[in-house]
């Protein structure tokens, strides 16, 4: 009886698992509470984006280096998005990515963003890890 029971237990957490972030911890951590600025590094190739201040009106600024070196700044909305409350897409004006909070060895948050290329294609795809500026 007491077997069946841990088993009951056992099968119940397994099947009703909760996600590690929810949507107001996720949109916490990008706005760190009202505006969060993030500085930008390419993981593969390089990337025109240099950082991205989050707001929590859900708009972003996002900084980019332009031809010449000069850096740009366009404001544009952001949303964040899940079928499953476990993988969490965030698409920031047009462009859509894959969000993963995760941190590094000497325990500094950081966020990396992948951008899958379009269907049928089978190049274009990219990531850019964040960290937060002090």
């Amino acid at each position: 009886m007491k077997r069946t029971l841990i088993l009951l237990l056992l099968l119940g957490n397994i099947t009703f698992g909760y996600a590690q972030y929810s949507r107001e911890k996720i949109t916490d951590i990008l706005t760190g509470g009202s505006s969060k600025a993030w500085t930008a590094k390419a993981v593969t190739g390089q990337r025109p984006e240099k950082g991205f201040t989050f707001n929590k009106d859900m708009s972003v600024q996002v900084q980019k280096n332009e031809k010449g070196g000069a850096i740009a700044s366009a404001n544009d909305k952001w949303s964040l998005t899940s079928k499953d409350n476990i993988r969490w897409k965030v698409e920031i004006g047009k462009e859509t990515y894959e969000i993963i909070v995760s941190y590094d060895k000497s325990g500094t948050q950081y966020v990396k963003l992948t951008h899958k290329p379009d269907a049928g294609k089978t190049t274009g795809g990219y990531e850019l890890t964040l960290y937060g500026t002090k």
